[in-house]
C-alpha cells in the first residue's frame, strides 16, 4: 500500500491510499485544482481515484470534494450527519453513506471508520493497516484499540499547548482547541504512539496549527516522548509531504 500526503494542516487535507487496484481520497479539503495540481506533482492521476472518504463537514476536509466528485464522477463516503451538515456544499454527487464502525470494502481496500471526538460528528479510518485520525480533542477508546493492530498512521499533533495558551487566540477559542471536542496537542499525539504504537513502522503528525506549532516543536515532542525508533515525518501546511509505502 502507498500514502501520499497532498495537503495536512488547520488549513486543507487530503491523504491518498493506494492499494493494488484501488486509490482513494481521504478528504478533499483544499481547492479542486489545487488538489490535482499536487497530485500530478506526486505522479498521481485522479482516474485512478474510486472514491472520497470524508471524515466530517469542516471547509478544511470537504472545500474541494465536491467539485473534484462531479468533474470526475468520483463517489464521496460519508455519513448521514456529514452529508446532512454539509449537503449544501456536496450538491450533485454521487454519495454512498456508511455507518460509524461498520467496516466496507472498495476495491481491495478493506476500510473501518473510527469514531473521534470533534465539534461536529466526525471519524477516522482505518485502511488495512493505516490509520488517519485527525480533528479530535481525545484519543476515542474506538482509537486506542485500533491503534496497536496499524503499521502505519497520520495522527494529528495540531499545537504546542505552551504557544497555544500565551498566543493571540481569545480565551473562548483557546479552550475549545483544548476541550475533548478539539484538537490533539503534540504531547497528546506523542504520548499514544508511545503507550499503544509498538507495532508501527512509520508515524506521520499532520494537521498542525499555522498558529500554534512549528515542525520542530512537533519533532522535539516526538523524540523526546517516543522511547523507541520509528520512521516519522511531521507534515508541512504549505505543500506536499511526500509518499511511502507500507
Amino acid at each position: 500500500m502507498e500514502i501520499s500526503v497532498i495537503a495536512s494542516g488547520s488549513n486543507g487535507n487530503c491523504c491518498m491510499v493506494e492499494g493494488k487496484d484501488t486509490a482513494v481520497l481521504v478528504d478533499a479539503g483544499k481547492s479542486g485544482r489545487e488538489i490535482e495540481s499536487r497530485m500530478d506533482e506526486l505522479g498521481k492521476s485522479m482516474e485512478n481515484v474510486k472514491a472520497i472518504l470524508l471524515t466530517h463537514s469542516h471547509h478544511d476536509h470537504i472545500s474541494g470534494a465536491g467539485i473534484i466528485s462531479r468533474k470526475y464522477n468520483i463517489p464521496l463516503y460519508l455519513t448521514n450527519e456529514v452529508y446532512s451538515e454539509a449537503k449544501f456544499n456536496l450538491r450533485g454527487i454521487k454519495r454512498k453513506s456508511f455507518s460509524l464502525s461498520k467496516e466496507f470494502r472498495i476495491g481491495s481496500l478493506k476500510i473501518k471508520p473510527v469514531p473521534t471526538s470533534h465539534n461536529v460528528s466526525s471519524c477516522g479510518f482505518v485502511i488495512g493497516k493505516f490509520g488517519i485520525f485527525t480533528d479530535t480533542g481525545i484519543v476515542t477508546q474506538q482509537m486506542e484499540a485500533e491503534i496497536p493492530k496499524l503499521n502505519s498512521i497520520l495522527l494529528e499533533s495540531n499545537h504546542d499547548i505552551d504557544m497555544l495558551i500565551n498566543g493571540p487566540y481569545p480565551s473562548f477559542l483557546k479552550q475549545w482547541i483544548l476541550s475533548e471536542q478539539g484538537h490533539l496537542s503534540n504531547i497528546d499525539a506523542s504520548s499514544i504512539i508511545q503507550k499503544k504504537g509498538k507495532n508501527l513502522s512509520l508515524v506521520l503528525l499532520g494537521h498542525l496549527s499555522g498558529n500554534n506549532n512549528t515542525i520542530e516543536i512537533a519533532s522535539n515532542t516526538f523524540t523526546a516522548l517516543v522511547k523507541r525508533k520509528v520512521e516519522y515525518a511531521v507534515c508541512s501546511r504549505d505543500r506536499i509531504s511526500g509518499k511511502w509505502k507500507v
